[in-house]
């Protein structure tokens, strides 16, 4: 499965890749991440994008992207076009609600699936956590790993201070969405 996380600098993409493939190695896959941001960095385009397999991984550049994450409109014009017919799109409530406004078509051969990230970060008093809401709910999503596993980490490896409220936004994305079929 490939998954591209989109969105501008400080929006915590590349540190929710980096969580989202040590999760998913821990949990027994292989993995490869890479990400990229602009040279402004804060506010700038910025992508993470996690490749993993139950087998050895060796083609590493994600061409086509299976499921997009998008955080930001800027985010989901420029790699919209980068996931494969039948992907799966998780767009924080707030990109969609601008791209219907912008009079944006959202592409219908793909799933997308609207979180209200955002909202749920900002009504936890931590905007900076949306990534961690928008984790959650592809972890339900995707089924590729149990939730503990990721929280288990954001024990492990987040600071103390930030440990409790990433670990309240992860299970808050969760609970977001039904169960897939």
């Amino acid at each position: 499965m490939n998954i591209l996380l989109s969105g501008t600098g400080g929006q915590g993409v590349v540190l929710a890749g980096e969580l989202l493939s040590r999760a998913l190695f821990k949990a027994g896959y292989e993995v490869v991440n890479t990400h990229s941001y602009g040279a402004e960095a804060r506010g700038g385009a910025c992508r993470s994008e996690v490749l993993v397999s139950d087998e050895e991984i060796y083609d590493l550049s994600l061409t086509e992207a299976d499921v997009l994450i998008a955080m930001s409109t800027p985010a989901y014009r420029r790699y919209i076009s980068r996931v494969r017919n039948g992907g799966t799109v998780i767009l924080d409530s707030a990109v969609a609600e601008e791209l219907e406004r912008l009079g944006v078509d959202l592409r219908s051969d793909v799933e997308t699936i609207t979180v209200p990230a955002r909202r749920v970060a900002e009504e936890l008093g931590y905007p900076i956590v949306a990534n961690m809401v928008l984790i959650g709910a592809l972890v339900k999503r995707s089924r590729l790993i149990d939730l503990e596993v990721v929280k288990k980490l954001v024990e492990e490896e987040m600071r103390p201070s930030m440990r409790e409220i990433n670990i309240r936004a992860l299970e808050a994305g969760y609970s977001s969405l039904p169960l897939k079929d």
